[in-house]
């Protein structure tokens, strides 16, 4: 098989698991304009505290199953038929999933003051835990869908579960007023359906559980729990910082007065000063929503790369094969950034009927974050990348290296800059953990598993589009939208050229 035609798979399978993504990413942009104009962000607050501590509470739910069921299935060959790695990793799931729903049931005050939810809204904590257990069982047969290659199927589940989830939202928030909890209800509804949906995957795959395989299994998943949750630190930690703030040091540094805020004011006083650092959390875990196309792409390519190395791991040319993967990732990366940073102010503001515009002003403050956001994803893109060669010399332990890095280095930013700095101290501090996780890895993978990147091509043409980035934003003749399509289209064409990507041969049938 040429490097064309891989290459073409690679990119045709990302599109496909793109559509239930694009779809998905798209569609919770949007609900986060409907959310906008009917939630204050103090009001939004709780929600994005949950959502944040998702990722965390996934690590545990889920303990490494996926990777494990991805690497053992492969090495069994066990494609078609019934799969013992499918049972063994489905009855792990089961169990660990059971039980730590139970003890969260149990301990639901305890897990609010962990995360810093208000103990009026503990019974979030309900559909929170019922959220959990049911995306952890169907976290393998996703994961099933992908290494048989079967991204339409994948897509057509992912959609439906993204209408669920959007004709609920709109009946219970308009129909029967329910406010921020219709947004979990309606999460708790669009993951059952999820379930029943694949429900034919897990039982033409299941089989029964085999103790030896689980034991492997468990060794390798095991250190990606470690590094799940340093991986979670690194991304939503900063949320807590950020609701840990003195509320009179928000209204200082983004100037919030009884003139410009009456009604958050109003607020604190029926609630308490407290609602100031909410509505930072709201704004702040609202408007990160807007850099979706670049998470967008990282997770297309995520869905897809994880196969794809493992298909293609034994090809004579695979190390230069993933080297050349690297170029157009970044390159992808370096468009999406700038198509993005760009554009993004735009975007917020495009008028709706009634005088609205489609992202409520009152989180138009959050922007500044969106190109320090965007840096973090990239690097992020790097380090899923970077992934390919822990997971071919067995040496997951590698991951906890890195993401323990990564975490470290977030903590500390976030509790030293963040008390202060608000919402751009908790982006840098984020952006930073990234490249400090991809770093890690590459540093620590490249004498196991040697892949040949382009070093040189790939620093200049990163320094060019920062050259680019920095042009556009202290010329403001630029920022017509004419202009920034132009830069946009140059500098692809002009990256393209300088990593060397035989970009018509790989577009052409």
């Amino acid at each position: 098989m040429s490097f064309q035609t891989r290459i073409r798979r690679l990119a045709s399978e990302t599109a496909i698991y793109g559509i239930s993504s694009i779809v998905g990413r798209l569609i919770n942009f949007l609900l986060f304009p409907l959310y906008s104009h009917v939630f204050l962000p103090s009001e939004y607050a709780p929600i994005i505290v949950i959502y944040a501590a998702f990722m965390f509470l996934n690590v545990l739910f889920q303990h490494g199953a996926e990777s494990s069921y991805l690497k053992f299935a492969t090495e069994r060959k066990e494609l078609t038929g019934r799969s013992s790695a499918f049972g063994t990793a489905m009855f792990s799931l089961l169990v660990v999933s059971s039980l730590l729903t139970v003890v969260m049931l149990l301990v639901r005050g305890t897990v609010a003051d962990i995360i810093g939810l208000n103990q009026s809204f503990l019974y979030f904590l309900n559909y929170a835990a019922a959220i959990l257990w049911l995306d952890s069982l169907a976290t393998v047969p996703f994961a099933d869908l992908r290494l048989r290659n079967r991204p339409w199927v994948f897509a057509a589940i992912r959609i439906v579960n993204i209408l669920v989830v959007v004709g609920l939202n709109l009946i219970l928030i308009f129909g029967l007023n329910l406010g921020v909890e219709a947004i979990l209800i309606s999460n708790v509804v669009a993951s059952g359906v999820t379930l029943i949906m694949l429900a034919p995957t897990t039982i033409a795959r299941f089989s029964r559980l085999d103790v030896g395989l689980w034991k492997k299994m468990i060794l390798f998943g095991l250190p990606f729990i470690p590094g799940g949750i340093g991986y979670a630190v690194t991304e939503r930690v900063n949320l807590f910082f950020l609701s840990e703030m003195d509320p009179q040091v928000v209204q200082k540094l983004y100037g919030m007065t009884a003139e410009s805020h009456p009604r958050l004011f109003q607020q604190a006083a029926d609630l308490g000063s407290q609602v100031f650092t909410e509505e930072i959390v709201g704004m702040y875990g609202g408007i990160i929503k807007l850099a979706v196309l670049m998470a967008l792409f990282i997770q297309m390519f995520h869905y897809a790369w994880q196969p794809f190395f493992l298909q293609h791991q034994h090809d004579a040319d695979a190390p230069s094969l993933f080297g050349k993967v690297f170029s157009i990732l970044t390159l992808v990366m370096l468009v999406a950034f700038l198509g993005i940073s760009f554009f993004v102010e735009e975007l917020v503001q495009l008028p709706l009927p009634g005088g609205r515009t489609l992202i409520q002003s009152s989180y138009w403050m959050g922007l500044i974050i969106i190109p320090i956001a965007l840096t973090g994803y990239f690097f992020q893109g790097w380090y899923y990348h970077f992934s390919a060669g822990a997971y071919l010399r067995n040496k997951s332990k590698f991951f906890l290296y890195a993401t323990a890095s990564g975490s470290i280095v977030a903590l500390v930013l976030n509790a030293w800059f963040v008390p202060t700095g608000g919402m751009m101290a908790a982006a840098w501090a984020t952006s930073a953990a990234y490249a400090v996780m991809a770093l890690t890895l590459l540093f620590l993978i490249k004498r196991h598993y040697p892949i040949p990147y382009n070093w040189v091509r790939v620093l200049i043409c990163c320094g060019v589009a920062a050259g680019v980035f920095l042009l556009w934003k202290n010329v403001t003749f630029l920022h017509a939208w004419w202009l920034e399509m132009g830069l946009v289209a140059v500098f692809t064409l002009f990256g393209a050229q300088i990593l060397s990507l035989p970009i018509t041969k790989l577009v052409r049938r």
